[in-house]
Order: C-alpha cells, then structure tokens, then sequence
C-alpha cells in the first residue's frame, strides 16, 4: 500500500480540487498598464520574402496624389526625393504596373496617382483599417483602458 494523499500517521489529505472561479477571474482580469500604453500594428503587403507595400508608400502617394508633386511629398514626410523615388520605382516594378502618372503633356504638368494606383491604396486601407480596429479592441479587452 503506497502513502500517496496520506499523511504520515494514515490519515487521509484533502485533494485539492482547482478553483474554477479563481481560473475564469485570471482569464478575464486585467492586466493593470501605464497610462500612456498603447498598441500599434503595422500591416505590410510583401512579395515574397520582401516587403512590397505599406502604410508608408500609401501615405507618400496620398502626398504625391495632393500635392502634385514627388519632391513636395517627400519634403512634406521628411525623406529625400532620392529614397522617395527608389520607392515608387521599385513599388512600380513589382507590382507591374504605374502608381503615378503627369496630368498632362509639358514639363511643368502635376503628378498624380493612376486608377490603378489608387484602386490599390484603396483596397489597401480597406484589408488594413479593420485589422487595426481588430488590434484596438483585443488590446483593450487584455489590457483595459
């Protein structure tokens, strides 16, 4: 006869039985934050192993596509015209198809985004927006407000 759940002397110990009260509050109580905490998700587009498209490339067309301008949007997000450049060029070739376009014939036309281009940056924020809310709400619901 083994002495498992005996004590010594032969009496029997209580099993301790899990509180499941005490296992639901630890699930739903929250986790107590600073107040400044917040949470922030980025969702990128990749092609392959390499990132193709983010909320940065879609904001620096927005620029682009407001502001006439490859230069000015650049300047406006604090990048230089070079990297700004490098982006939509290397954005244009992946994608297959151009983000921007000239308004019209001339040197001095305006720059702006094709159909294409804002079809994709709009379809963008609409797979983006609800992850972010998604993101939001989970961070609330584990972390409280």
């Amino acid at each position: 006869m083994t002495n498992a759940g005996r004590e010594p002397h032969g009496k029997r110990t209580p099993t301790r039985r899990p509180d499941r009260r005490a296992q639901r509050d630890r699930r739903t109580s929250r986790v107590r934050r600073p107040k400044k905490l917040g949470v922030k998700a980025k969702i990128w587009l990749t092609l392959g192993p390499r990132t193709l498209f983010g909320s940065g490339k879609a904001d620096l067309l927005d620029a682009v596509d407001r502001l006439g301008s490859l230069q000015r949007a650049a300047r406006s997000m604090g990048m230089s015209y070079r990297y700004a450049w490098g982006l939509l060029r290397e954005l244009d070739t992946a994608a297959g198809f151009a983000f921007l376009e000239h308004s019209g014939d001339g040197g001095r036309t305006r720059l702006q985004l094709t159909r294409e281009g804002k079809r994709f940056a709009e379809a963008y924020r609409r797979f983006r927006d609800p992850l972010e809310d998604l993101v939001r709400a989970r961070f609330e619901r584990v972390f409280g407000r």
